[in-house]
């Protein structure tokens, strides 16, 4: 009998200490950013594009994108014994990423929740953001004062390194000219604004957020057509 509940427990120990080692441990921004500065031999890698990467990145990151043929060669050059730290932009590519590293031996690996567009909301250190020259930061004042100003405002959360704000970009210019005079569209970069992005809670781009007479009236989050974009506009004209 004895020997059965030994048994059971060192199955129980077993299990656990295999399950809490070898997953990722996903961690909110705060919470990364202590373990992070608390950990003196942690490995960063940022998984996103060299593009994504070139826009912006957390401080001492590595670029290893997980979408790329060589992920897995390049992270042979990590150390598995050491902590790893893995972000992506909203926290999708860095989950994929885990599970690879994980398969592949590492067994101390810490995620960013959020990812990039997370951490930067909370207005968190990064190196080399490189917002566009035609975009500046907009206060809270100016933001409030436009609002005011204009019957239908629509905000344009971007970034010249997002790969569907780009591609969005000509609707995006059609439609302001065509319904110029009756809708405004403010663009707002989001590396060059990240006050206003907390303060509407933006945490993936591109999002647009529609206001009537001041007030908010819809979000929409993600690639839009230009069809479903006409569609938004119309339906608060």
């Amino acid at each position: 009998m004895k020997n059965n509940i030994f048994k059971i427990i060192l199955s129980a120990v077993i299990y656990l200490g295999f399950h809490s080692f070898g997953t990722a441990q996903v961690l909110p921004v705060d919470d990364f950013e202590k373990k992070y500065s608390e950990s003196p031999q942690a490995q960063l890698i940022d998984v996103r594009t060299s593009g994504e990467y070139g826009g912006g990145h957390l401080p001492k990151a590595q670029n290893m994108d997980v979408r790329s043929a060589d992920f897995q060669q390049k992270i042979q050059s990590l150390d598995k014994t050491k902590p790893l730290f893995v972000y992506c932009l909203s926290g999708g590519r860095s989950a994929a990423a885990s599970e690879i590293l994980r398969k592949n031996g590492f067994t101390q690996v810490y995620d960013l929740q959020g990812g990039y567009l997370k951490w930067t909301s909370k207005n968190k250190p990064v190196e080399n953001t490189q917002a566009q020259t035609n975009t500046k930061e907009i206060s809270e004042a100016e933001l409030n004062t436009i609002l005011q100003k204009h019957p239908l405002v629509i905000l344009d959360f971007f970034a010249p390194w997002c790969g569907p704000c780009v591609k969005m970009m000509p609707a995006v210019e059609k439609l302001s000219e065509e319904f110029k005079g009756k809708v405004l569209f403010l663009k707002v970069d989001a590396d060059a604004n990240r006050s206003i992005m907390a303060q509407y809670h933006i945490d993936e781009i591109p999002t647009f957020l529609v206001f009537k007479n001041g007030k908010q009236q819809m979000r929409s989050i993600g690639y839009q057509e230009e069809k479903a974009l006409k569609e938004m506009i119309t339906k608060y004209q």
